[in-house]
């Protein structure tokens, strides 16, 4: 589980310690820096998966450096450092970058393991390549400062795969065709980039994403539990979805309202991009981190209410859920159901983001302060 996240300098984010919970909630006005956290750790997993600085890829499209810095002030490094808890202690992955080349770190315990400089003195390698993809699987690169390779490798190891596992959902919708290739494995940044443009890279990944796993969950008998609990999650939401294999190479998700069938790129907003939530978050392996943005964009206050329920189940099955919200609705029923005993109350955080001058501060509120709770949006 992701425990803690460092970031200094990135956007509105100068210096910035945020300790997670199972459902971690960032709230506050528009243009805080709520995004940036999740955007910080996208940002991570798109750049590791290149092996170098990518600040426009298929995730996110931040521009530049100077655009990405605090205050645009290119002669500060960014800072991004992400803690997980693998129950036998912790380890960190430390990123800092500069235009002049990236500093990265591997610690266990708060110990350092591993590390790359590319701006040490004699390295020929490009300033904004990544090493740590390669230590991680195996390959070398970088020094490391332990007598446990074995042990600090298969650590790394389960950071990396933690990186790809985390799931990125922004305020995009789901589909954006009507069916797709059945894909042997994981769709990868190459399957996305030789079939979309920059543009919708992200939506192409998000539809690769959901094909493959309801085609992985088909094929595994044992991942029925899973589709059913996807499926009724979106009964929850007011549809019915019926995903089957065509008789070509392809897989087609159609969604049931009413008695109307109705066909998934052609669905309300609301609906699509929930689609999307419900069936990658019902899905994802357990131990991954699900992030998304306000996922009660465009659902009515009833169904925001019922997607607070959805994201805690989630939790409950073992996944890590980190939202950017502005619906009291998404709140008050976290609250509720907390409160009524079955989720522990320390496994929901809530932060609240506003910005003192061009920094932003973010400080924990009290879900059960029903008072405080309700003045965030008054």
């Amino acid at each position: 589980m992701l425990q803690r996240v460092h970031l200094e300098n990135f956007k509105a984010l100068k210096n910035l310690d945020l300790d997670l919970a199972k459902v971690t909630v960032l709230t506050g006005f528009n243009s805080t820096g709520k995004t940036s956290v999740i955007q910080s750790l996208a940002f991570i997993k798109q750049s590791l998966q290149r092996k170098e600085i990518s600040y426009n890829d298929y995730l996110l499209r931040l521009g530049d450096y100077r655009e990405v810095v605090h205050g645009h002030d290119a002669s500060l490094p960014i800072r991004i450092d992400a803690t997980l808890d693998d129950g036998a202690g912790d380890m960190t992955y430390s990123l800092e970058t500069t235009p002049e080349g990236v500093e990265e770190a591997f610690l266990r315990n708060g110990q350092s393991e591993w590390s790359w400089n590319s701006k040490k003195e004699g390295v020929i390698e490009a300033s904004g390549r990544l090493f740590f993809p390669l230590a991680a699987g195996g390959y070398g690169g970088g020094s490391y400062t332990t007598e446990d390779y074995a042990g600090t490798n298969a650590a790394q190891k389960v950071m990396m795969k933690w990186f790809e596992d985390a799931l990125y959902l922004s305020s995009n919708r789901g589909f954006t065709r009507y069916n797709y290739p059945l894909l042997a494995g994981n769709p990868t940044i190459e399957d996305i980039s030789n079939r979309a443009g920059d543009a919708s890279a992200l939506e192409e990944w998000l539809a690769s994403l959901i094909m493959y796993r309801l085609n992985e969950a088909k094929r595994f008998p044992e991942m029925q539990s899973r589709l059913d609990v996807m499926a009724k999650r979106l009964s929850m939401l007011g549809v019915e979805v019926s995903p089957y294999v065509t008789n070509g190479p392809s897989i087609v998700v159609d969604l049931v309202e009413g008695d109307m069938w109705v066909s998934a790129v052609n669905s309300g907003y609301g609906v699509n991009q929930s689609v999307a939530t419900v069936v990658l978050g019902s899905l994802s392996p357990e131990g991954s981190l699900v992030m998304i943005e306000e996922p009660e964009t465009h659902l009515h206050p009833r169904f925001q209410r019922k997607m607070a329920e959805i994201l805690l189940g989630m939790a409950q099955e073992g996944k890590q859920v980190l939202i950017t919200s502005h619906s009291d609705h998404i709140l008050q029923t976290l609250g509720d159901l907390v409160g009524q005993g079955g989720f522990p109350k320390e496994d929901v955080k809530v932060y609240h983001f506003e910005k003192q001058g061009r920094e932003t501060k973010a400080a924990p509120i009290d879900l059960f302060d029903k008072e405080a709770v309700t003045e965030l949006f008054v």
